[in-house]
């Protein structure tokens, strides 16, 4: 971009463009800009570390999060997440792994990174690194080629670094059988859950005490910031509807665009899941096989195949279906599975097949061979893609050549009445509850908020074409009275005395539970007593039956300690937990899970070291975190 500016200066665009920079900068003031781009943020051991490095790496963390949250993130997650100081650590922590990395004398070479990123999937084509989806893959990340790369190359920095640190780290047999035996061992928890939403109608309140709880809560009601804007809409639709399209453009789009059009050979299957658990026994899996292969003998007898899979198959997104798969490429099925249903003849019923998931029986019903689409199979397509495009050029000269007119006249009520045209106004709206026509960009959105009382916004790239705006009206942050929130304030009330009662409850019962058992705290019908089934440590969620942490604390029940000490809480929900029985690990399966588990202790082992390596070269590190950083 720099190179073309300089070859271009004495062009009469370039001076234009140039010129309207200039103006830019005079009509919006470019101290804070400057100061942006200057300022250092923080310093270790000398190296800066600029503000427009941490803005950049802000940004994309924080996109990165509201992609999470839907596009706005909770005010209150916001704060807990502490975004800004997570992105200084994580760049301080880079500066630190490359200054030591030179001192050690690693390197990463720029064919270490160029053989790194040919290998990664989502930029081949057809197993084949393609320029075109690594280049659009960026595109739609907001990262540059550059960019990337260096992310890259500060990746394969570390994995060097880590790699040296933890050379000498091994995993002996008994650390790896001890591994197992412990994470195969099993146990089944019996359990009483207890929801605060029964204890809802025995709370009690006055006004007296709504108003009391209101004051003392009175900051979660605060409303988020709100603005209004009043805009012009330079719509895409319309300029798109008067589109030309000829037939010579749609067909020399095609032969540019073939490959694009190149479609693998697909087929359509059903299958029959019988599930085999991770790190199943030789004995286990052999069981599950005979199982499967029952399954097959209905079949080759016979039965319908989408009824048995209904009945039988253990895959909880297709067995309802019949087993229904659709049609599908050989690169989007697991290697075992898509080698054998590519091998088949249409109609043909496999024998079974194991993949990590467990044993298929996979019926073929359709082959679509490998082909191009001819153009006449996409000329619309392509047809709405050039109009698409043409409308998307003349929405933007448009709205630009507008910009320029509004910039000079100072007004955009002032150009909408020389033009003839009407300004739209939006309603007051927060960041979590935008109008339609703004979408749902987080860095849009932020960049609107950030605007005074009557300045004017950039081009807004929106959903249905370019906006001009400008903010009519803004309203800070404040605390309604009691009276508007009357009703949100008793249900909240309701809900924290509910879940109050039940909390001192559940701890009655776990006290009745120590002493006369967990059954007899329901001897009355007043609850009931569940069971999970034996399940392995593996088994974040006890077999569905408990939430993960509760899962997690039950594991520390045993024999010598029934119950817990206190009652477990996740959510709304009160758990009183009581151990029932234990069950040994089988060591059959060790053998086959020897190296996995070696590798993935070694890995942890290697972590440790890593990150007790990072915080002892931060204790010695000169770090300087300037005022930027902290008014940001």
């Amino acid at each position: 971009m720099l190179d073309f500016i300089r070859k271009g200066a004495s062009s009469w665009m370039i001076k234009f463009l140039l010129g309207a920079i200039v103006i830019v900068f005079i009509f919006w003031g470019v101290g804070s800009f400057r100061s942006q781009r200057m300022d250092v943020v923080a310093k270790v051991n000398g190296e800066k570390i600029m503000t427009e490095t941490f803005q950049y790496e802000y940004n994309q963390t924080l996109e990165q999060y509201s992609k999470m949250f839907g596009g706005s993130i909770p005010e209150s997650m916001l704060k807990q997440l502490n975004i800004k100081q997570q992105v200084l650590d994580n760049l301080i922590n880079k500066a630190l792994i490359r200054q030591k990395a030179a001192e050690m004398g690693i390197r990463v070479s720029d064919q270490e990174v160029q053989q790194a990123i040919l290998g990664i999937p989502v930029f081949k084509v057809n197993g084949v690194f393609d320029r075109r989806a690594y280049e659009s893959a960026l595109r739609n990340a907001r990262l540059t080629p550059a960019g990337f790369e260096n992310q890259v190359r500060e990746t394969l920095l570390m994995e060097k670094l880590r790699a040296m640190l933890g050379a000498g780290l091994a995993v002996p047999d008994t650390e790896a059988k001890e591994h197992y035996r412990y994470k195969n061992q099993e146990i089944n928890i019996a359990f009483v859950k207890v929801d605060s939403s029964q204890c809802e109608p025995e709370v009690k309140y006055t006004d007296e005490e709504l108003t009391q709880w209101f004051d003392a809560h009175s900051a979660q009601y605060r409303t988020a910031p709100q603005i209004q804007l009043s805009y012009l809409l330079f719509d895409i639709a319309s300029a798109e509807r008067d589109s030309n399209v000829t037939d010579a453009e749609i067909t020399q789009w095609y032969e540019e665009h073939k490959q694009d059009y190149h479609k693998d050979e697909q087929r359509r299957a059903r299958h029959i899941l019988i599930k085999v658990p991770e790190n199943a026994s030789d004995q286990e899996v052999q069981a599950k096989k005979k199982k499967a292969e029952a399954v097959l003998a209905k079949i080759k007898n016979g039965a319908d195949f989408a009824e048995v899979a209904k009945e039988f198959s253990e895959d909880p997104g297709s067995g309802q279906k019949g087993g229904e798969l659709g049609y599908f490429t050989r690169n989007t099925m697991v290697k075992p599975f898509a080698d054998k249903a590519f091998s088949m003849k249409k109609g043909e019923v496999s024998d079974p097949v194991r993949t990590r998931f467990g044993w298929h029986i996979i019926l073929l019903e359709d082959i679509k061979p490998e082909h191009t689409q001819p153009l006449e199979e996409v000329k619309e397509e392509i047809k709405k893609r050039l109009a698409r495009q043409k409308a998307n050029k003349v929405v933007w000269d448009r709205a630009n050549a507008a910009y320029d007119e509004i910039i000079q006249m100072g007004s955009l009520e002032d150009f909408a009445k020389a033009s003839g045209l009407s300004l739209k106004t939006t309603p007051m709206f927060s960041k979590s509850s935008p109008p339609a026509v703004l979408g749902r960009d987080p860095e849009l959105l932020n960049n609107i908020f950030a605007l005074s009382k009557g300045e004017l916004t950039s081009l807004l790239d929106v959903p249905e074409g370019v906006m001009i705006a400008e903010v009519t009206e803004k309203k800070a942050p404040y605390i309604p009275a009691f009276e508007a929130v009357k009703d949100r304030v008793r249900q909240a009330y309701i809900k924290d005395k509910a879940k109050q009662l039940c909390r001192e409850k559940a701890r009655l019962m776990l006290e009745q539970a120590k002493k006369g058992g967990i059954e007899s705290i329901c001897k009355d019908g007043n609850c009931t007593v569940q069971e999970t089934g034996f399940f392995k440590r593996t088994d974040q969620a006890a077999n569905g039956k408990l939430p993960g942490p509760v899962a997690r604390a039950s594991l520390s029940l045993y024999s010598g300690k029934i119950n817990p000490d206190d009652v477990l809480e996740s959510g709304n929900s009160f758990f009183i937990l009581a151990f029932k029985q234990a069950k040994d690990a089988d060591m059959k399966g060790f053998e086959e899970a020897k190296k996995e588990i070696s590798v993935k202790i070694l890995q942890e082992k290697q972590k440790s070291v890593f990150e007790n390596w990072l915080k002892h070269a931060r204790e010695q590190a000169e770090i300087q975190v300037s005022k930027t950083f902290k008014n940001f």
